[in-house]
């Protein structure tokens, strides 16, 4: 991308734009630019995704977690092509202490707490989610993990279904954290979903150990069941699982 494209695009019209650089944490479904200007930095996400994703909710979401103090303040939407929002400065971490626990936890709470009109989500849809892998993944180790997975979906049935807004791709790059709060960037894949998904993402994606397992579950419910934990571990297993299916299913259709 040019200079005279971005300095093209009606929100920059009447900015001087300073330098532009592609941002170091890139996804898989969009080009990040760091683009500074005279005034502000912002972040232009241009949209590059294979995948069927709803930008429109993505952007409607993230200024609902703007309004709660855990996103960027997104500028600028233009369907099926680009987003803008402002840059956040901060840190992307992978090891977590007790402290940055409490700071996170303090931010998912308010990200569930979020309200969107949508249809509503249940454990059928997981399972479909799974079974769709089928139509990218041929082999036989593949059919063997949709299986298992759904083996554990039907452990989750006897689990009360806690429905929320999630955020549904909570890895560190995704993470920001500054002094005395959590941001949260990258929402295309935000959905109504049980709150545990996010939460055994966390515990996977940090590698927390049990003792900090119990630490993040005492900190969002405050009176620990024994029942979190068996839910908690299914899911894990299920995340792990979705996981290994999506990098697989990127090399396919690449």
């Amino acid at each position: 991308m040019q200079i005279i494209e971005i300095e093209n695009l009606p929100f920059f019209q009447n900015k001087k734009i300073k330098s532009f650089s592609l941002l170091k944490n890139q996804g898989y479904n969009n080009i990040n630019y760091l683009v500074k200007t005279s005034k502000k930095n912002y972040v232009l996400r241009i949209f590059n995704s294979k995948d069927n994703l709803n930008r429109e909710l993505e952007y409607k979401i993230q200024k609902k977690a703007f309004l709660k103090n855990i996103s960027a303040k997104p500028y600028y939407f233009e369907k099926n092509n680009y987003l803008i929002y402002k840059y956040i400065k901060g840190k992307h971490k992978t090891k977590l202490k007790k402290a940055d626990l409490k700071l996170l936890i303090k931010s998912i709470r308010k990200l569930h707490q979020i309200s969107i009109k949508k249809s509503s989500y249940n454990l059928k849809n997981l399972a479909n989610i799974f079974e769709n892998y089928r139509l990218f993944l041929k082999d036989k180790k593949t059919n063997k993990q949709i299986l298992k997975a759904k083996k554990q979906i039907k452990r989750l049935k006897k689990y009360t279904f806690w429905e929320s807004l999630c955020h549904h791709d909570l890895n560190p790059k995704n993470i920001i954290f500054q002094r005395k709060k959590v941001i949260f960037i990258d929402w295309e894949y935000a959905r109504l979903d049980d709150i545990f998904f996010d939460l055994a993402s966390l515990c996977v994606e940090f590698k927390l150990s049990k003792k900090k397992q119990i630490y993040l579950l005492n900190l969002y419910f405050k009176n620990l069941e024994k029942e979190h934990l068996k839910k908690l571990a299914l899911y894990k297993l299920i995340y792990k699982l979705l996981c290994k299916l999506w990098f697989k299913k990127e090399k396919v259709v690449q």
